[in-house]
């Protein structure tokens, strides 16, 4: 099940609404969300309720991290990384987590990017259980 969520990011690129966060859940692969030009950008899905997440997807374009992690916050504020992620190429990832506490927020934090563009990412799906 891939929870209802609102989302936000560090940055958009060149402040596009075409390239928006909101772009990244929608649930269409010709939408997409891209971030500003820095190794440090970020883009997370406040989830509806709070969840046990079991997997997160990262359906990335040909601007895609060479590492990022993926977090997961109670309150938005404290991180906690679930998983640190270096793939070989861009494309699809999927990260197992390991749904043990209920969570509110999930982000991918970018660590490097592949490119000089930012980190660019058609859907970031969000898959677990509803805590309540």
């Amino acid at each position: 099940m891939a929870p209802e969520g609102t989302a936000t990011a560090s940055s958009v690129e060149q402040d596009l609404d075409r390239l928006a966060a909101r772009y990244v859940n929608d649930g269409r692969l010709e939408t997409r969300w891209a971030s500003g030009y820095a190794d440090d950008a970020w883009v997370r899905i406040e989830l509806a309720e709070p969840t046990r997440v079991a997997a997160v997807t990262v359906a990335w374009e040909s601007a895609c991290a060479k590492e990022y992690a993926v977090q997961t916050s109670v309150d938005g504020t404290t991180w906690r990384t679930e998983a640190t992620q270096r793939p070989d190429s861009c494309g699809n990832d999927i990260v197992r987590l390991p749904a043990d506490e209920a969570v509110r927020y999930v982000r991918m934090q970018g660590v490097e990017r592949r490119t000089t563009w930012g980190y660019s990412i058609y859907e970031l799906g969000v898959y677990g259980t509803p805590a309540s």
